[in-house]
């Protein structure tokens, strides 16, 4: 009993000091009971310490949960919500098998209300890329394209606004299907990753042809191309998705691919995101042909081979491989190929 009260002391002390990662909080509540957990993570509530609560929630996940649910656990989630960070997505997904039905809501909407500030963050920084479309003379014209202005001119032998070509600066229309790995999602990461790629694909994408694709053991749909979906409600979809252990990438892109071939215009592209390492339907290059270009979006893996994978898919699709070094930078890195494509 002595020695568990002590290794309750030098938790609580550490939790105050905050120095710690979840993992070394994690480590130093190893043994201690549900009560035990509960009170450090009331604790840690009260001072602000997010990885201590992770910890703790890896330690006893019914425990931290409790602790969580009180005035005091939204309030902090409810400012961490506020201030744009992860906070609130990460704990819903660690969390939800354990939260009770009233305060499951509560987490989502939460939840929702980080992921959808942080990807219009992300998003005020892509700009949308553009083309030049010839129009007739307009002294509000962005441009002119003097080359075949010239060329009028010297083919009519006088200049009038009927041969002034003007230019119109408008965005470029695009089709893409976003295809997302959730398998082995590790402490909500991924899914917190996935749910704000989502957000920013349909923000950018708002006003073209777009679908999104999850896939673990099975790949479905999140939205199909032909749905009219807002974006409080596809974010709700990946809060209620599920994680699973396998990786089948196969399925992901035929499903994807035949998607993407029922969208009308010319720019036409599928982002990839995963690490490549598969262990279900066998080698995903067999869909390849599927895609006019594919760019591919590579997760953090301790895998080589997945990379070489990815890298090799993105060369045979015309796509372009990005890899990032954490699920961090995942939505800015996604934001740089949507601008691109």
């Amino acid at each position: 009993m002595r020695g568990q009260y002590d290794q309750e002391k030098v938790l609580e002390a550490e939790i105050i000091r905050g120095k710690k990662s979840r993992m070394a909080y994690n480590k130093l509540a190893q043994g201690l009971d549900y009560f035990q957990i509960n009170k450090q993570t009331e604790t840690a509530i009260e001072a602000g310490n997010v990885p201590a609560i992770q910890g703790l929630a890896l330690t006893n996940q019914r425990a931290a949960a409790d602790a969580l649910s009180t005035p005091q656990g939204y309030q902090l989630l409810d400012r961490r919500a506020g201030s744009g960070d992860n906070t609130a997505p990460n704990l819903f997904f660690m969390l939800r098998g354990t939260l009770s039905e009233r305060a499951k809501p509560i987490f989502r909407r939460l939840a929702r209300r980080s992921i959808i500030k942080v990807s219009q963050g992300i998003l005020g920084r892509g700009l949308r890329g553009n083309v030049w479309v010839q129009t007739e003379y307009s002294p509000d014209a962005d441009d002119f394209d003097d080359e075949l202005t010239l060329e009028n001119y010297m083919e009519q032998g006088y200049l009038s606004y009927e041969n002034i070509v003007a230019l119109e600066k408008r965005e470029k229309t695009k089709s893409g299907v976003l295809i997302f790995d959730t398998s082995g999602s590790l402490f909500g990461e991924r899914f917190t990753t996935a749910a704000l790629a989502i957000a920013v694909m349909a923000y950018h994408l708002a006003h073209d042809n777009y679908a999104i694709v999850l896939f673990n053991t099975k790949a479905y749909f999140i939205k199909r191309v032909n749905e009219k979906v807002d974006i409080n409600e596809l974010v709700n979809r990946i809060l209620d998705a599920e994680s699973a252990g396998y990786t089948n990438i196969s399925e992901a892109l035929e499903i994807a691919g035949i998607e993407l071939n029922k969208m009308q215009g010319r720019n036409k592209f599928a982002i990839l995101v995963t690490d490549g390492v598969f262990n279900k339907g066998g080698d995903p290059r067999k869909h390849l042909h599927r895609f006019p270009k594919l760019h591919i979006l590579g997760l953090p893996s301790k895998h080589e081979w997945g990379q070489r994978l990815c890298k090799d898919m993105a060369r045979k699709a015309k796509g372009r491989f990005a890899p990032v070094s954490s699920y961090d930078d995942v939505p800015r890195a996604l934001m740089n190929l949507l601008r691109e494509s």
